[in-house]
């Protein structure tokens, strides 16, 4: 999706942002950075108030795995630095970026205590203030309905990332998966919430899914 987006808006109108301390992203609000990314939290919709909001959200056991894979190969300093903390994936469990991590971005809560169904609920209001929401498993259709509601007049859908190791992935899968979806059930009712709010709210067609299915077909052939 971001690279969708750059393809629009240019690198040079981008900027990344690490997350709510990060302390560029104030200033790209304040000079209108056309296009602005990244992990932040719903904070941030408080200070950005003449920006388009959306968010894809991912279903909460794929996106712990893959955090823990992604840091455990990553070459940047804090993220190869958190995954020194852990002793394993287990450890990693018992971390606040496994648990309902999403739920508490949108609440604004970050790192603090457990999520319940008052975190759970504060979360779906802020959701409902984005201006789009998706989930991953929705794409590239909700590509298709974002760059049209962004007024884009066509878009390439790049390939997807591939994982840093499908070996250690498929391994955390097969022992971790249940674990990880009973204590991210606030995560996973989410998403459920985002895809049926998205169904209600996308712009596109059966024809235009059609359109685009028939499209990557004949791309692959």
């Amino acid at each position: 999706m971001v690279n969708i987006l750059h393809q629009h808006y240019g690198l040079a109108n981008a900027q990344l942002i690490a997350g709510d301390e990060d302390p560029r992203l104030a200033g790209a609000i304040r000079e209108g950075q056309a296009f602005i990314h990244g992990h932040f939290s719903a904070n941030a919709l408080d200070q950005a108030k003449d920006y388009f909001k959306a968010s894809l959200l991912r279903q909460a056991g794929d996106r712990v795995i893959s955090r823990f894979v992604h840091i455990a190969h990553s070459k940047e300093e804090r993220l190869k630095k958190e995954y020194q903390n852990y002793q394993g994936f287990e450890d990693f469990l018992k971390s606040t970026y496994a648990d309902n991590w999403q739920t508490r971005m949108l609440a604004g809560v970050w790192h603090q205590g457990r999520v319940n169904e008052e975190t759970y609920i504060k979360a779906v209001d802020r959701l409902y203030e984005l201006d789009w929401v998706a989930s991953s498993a929705q794409m590239p259709i909700a590509a298709l309905d974002l760059s049209q509601k962004l007024g884009f007049r066509s878009f390439y859908h790049p390939q997807l990332n591939k994982r840093a190791s499908q070996a250690m992935w498929l391994d955390i899968d097969a022992k971790y998966r249940a674990d990880i979806e009973t204590l991210n059930r606030f995560d996973a009712q989410l998403v459920r919430e985002a895809e049926a709010l998205f169904l209600r709210r996308k712009s596109v067609s059966l024809m235009d899914s059609i359109i685009l299915k028939a499209k990557q077909l004949g791309s692959r052939g």
